[in-house]
Parts: structure tokens; C-alpha cells; sequence
């Protein structure tokens, strides 16, 4: 326990997230008493292996220990907050979101019985799906200014904030600040990475908070952009200063609405930035309905 709590601590030092310490800290504390060669995990692992592998989960918050997904996502059925997340894959695989939505069957059975709820969660899965993977690709085989990249991944983490406190906190109205902040930096995240100027970016004149401004300006850019459709989304959203001071909390619904959007937009723009586009490359997923 002492070896594997000083394992701990220079995890810490190294900056290593509870994820990985859960292994690390093993191979450390090990080391101390001479053992270097043997197997980690699986079959074959020897007895004292698991003996600290077992200690060493004590050390933490069980959540802590979980590897998580690509991208925490968010979907509404009715007036309540559904998990949806990117899982972490490699190679080729099948990834059925109907089986991670959590839903009991009756309540899956009640979202199929309409095909507008139905579509909706299709497409919100995909853009879940392409921006969970795409955001870690940005510029993927691109020559793009790597101010892109910096900021699609606070986009990325904005728009998991807003997802969690959705779907896990007690007040769910703190979404909307996550929500409409991800918006904006994904907008501008494919503006900076075709090279529009901080200047620009920040200038209240030119973008500044505008999310309609922005949308306008990567549309000019960009050629792919769906730029009718998120200008369609982003002009509903609530102003992002205002929404800080003095306007009215939005209600389950109107949240749901505008974290949907969010997660919309984020994708679109990570689409034309990356090799992630689920329509694309499965035709037999029909157009999109959802936002209209």
C-alpha cells in the first residue's frame, strides 16, 4: 500500500490522469521490490500483480478508474436528458447507439413510435459520432493554422461540459454558458484554421460573440459549410453576454434545443476539417431532418 501510495504521488507530479495510474501506478510500486518482467493484465498475470492491481483501485473514486469515450454528447427525448458519447474504437467496428442510449425499453419503444423523435436522435448520433472522433482530427491531412486545433478542442470540451451538466447535475441550467461558448469557439475554430486573423475573430465589429457573424464568414470561406442550416440554429440561441445577466433561464425544452444545436454546429464544422462524415460515407442514412 506505502509503495503504491508513492506510486500515486509521482503520477501526480507527472501529470498522469487517474486513468492511467491505474496501471502506473502497479508497474512503480512493483519495481520497488525488484519485479520488472511479467504480465500486466489478462491471463497469465501473476498473483501478486493482482494483489496490487486490487490495492491500488482502493486509492481512488471508482468514476475516476473509467477510461470514458472520444466525446460526451447529449440527446432530448420528451423534456429529459439523455447520454449519448463517441466510445473509444480502434480498427473497423459497429457501433450501435440504440444500445447506449440510456433508456429503459419501454421508453425506447415510446421514441420509435415517432418518426420525428426518431430522426432527431439518428442525427444526433451522427454529429455526436463525427464530431467525437473529428475534433481529435482536426486538419487531418490538411495544411490548416493550428490556432484551428487549439480551439476546436476548447470547443470540445465546453460542449462535453454542457452534455454532463445536462444529463448529470442537479440544475441543468448551466448547459446554456457551455452550449453557446462551444458554438462559438467550433465557428471559430474553422475560421482560424483557414487563417482569419485573432483581430478579426475578436473584434465585436467584426465577430466577437456574434455567432451569426461568424457562421456568415466561414460560410464565405467554406465552400461544403452548411451555412443556411446552423444560421438557421444559431439564430435561435440566446445572446451569450445577455444570457449571463439578464435574460430569463430557458426552460428543459428550449435548453435540450440549444445543446442539440450546439452539438450540430460543432460537427458541421469539424466535417469539412476531417475525414468524419458518417452521411458521407453511409449513404443509406438518407438526408438530414434534424435541426430543419
Amino acid at each position: 500500500m506505502n509503495a503504491l501510495k508513492r506510486a500515486d504521488d509521482e503520477g501526480i507530479r507527472l501529470g498522469e490522469e487517474p486513468s492511467t495510474r491505474t496501471l502506473s501506478n502497479v508497474q512503480r510500486a512493483l519495481r520497488e521490490f525488484g519485479h520488472e518482467n511479467y504480465i500486466l493484465a489478462g491471463f497469465g498475470a501473476p498473483p501478486i500483480v493482482e494483489r496490487a492491481i486490487s490495492i491500488n483501485e482502493l486509492l481512488f473514486v471508482p468514476r475516476e478508474l473509467q477510461v470514458g469515450g472520444m466525446h460526451l454528447g447529449a440527446f432530448l427525448f420528451r423534456d429529459m436528458f439523455c447520454q449519448l458519447y463517441a466510445p473509444v474504437g480502434f480498427g473497423q467496428g459497429r457501433i450501435d447507439f440504440w444500445q447506449m442510449l440510456d433508456l429503459n425499453d419501454f421508453q425506447k419503444g415510446w421514441l420509435a413510435e415517432s418518426t420525428v423523435d426518431l430522426a432527431r436522435f439518428k442525427d444526433q448520433s451522427i454529429d455526436i459520432l463525427d464530431f467525437g472522433y473529428g475534433w481529435s482530427e482536426f486538419g487531418h491531412q490538411r495544411t490548416i493554422d493550428p490556432r484551428g486545433r487549439d480551439l476546436i478542442w476548447r470547443a470540445h470540451v465546453q460542449l462535453e461540459a454542457a452534455a454532463a451538466t445536462a444529463t448529470k447535475a442537479y440544475d441543468y441550467r448551466g448547459t446554456i454558458q457551455s452550449a453557446l461558448l462551444g458554438t462559438e469557439l467550433a465557428l471559430k475554430a474553422g475560421l482560424a484554421a483557414l487563417g482569419v486573423s485573432n483581430e478579426e475573430l475578436s473584434n465585436r465589429k467584426a465577430i466577437g460573440h456574434n455567432l451569426q457573424a461568424a457562421t456568415k464568414r466561414l460560410a464565405e470561406l467554406c465552400g461544403q459549410f452548411d451555412g443556411d442550416r446552423v444560421m438557421r440554429v444559431v439564430s435561435t440561441f440566446p445572446d451569450f453576454v445577455k444570457s449571463r445577466y439578464t435574460a430569463p433561464s430557458p426552460s428543459r425544452v428550449e435548453t435540450g434545443e440549444i445543446l442539440m444545436g450546439a452539438q450540430y454546429v460543432a460537427s458541421e464544422v469539424t466535417r469539412q476539417f476531417s475525414d468524419r462524415d458518417s452521411r458521407r460515407d453511409n449513404l443509406e442514412l438518407g438526408e438530414r431532418t434534424y435541426p430543419d
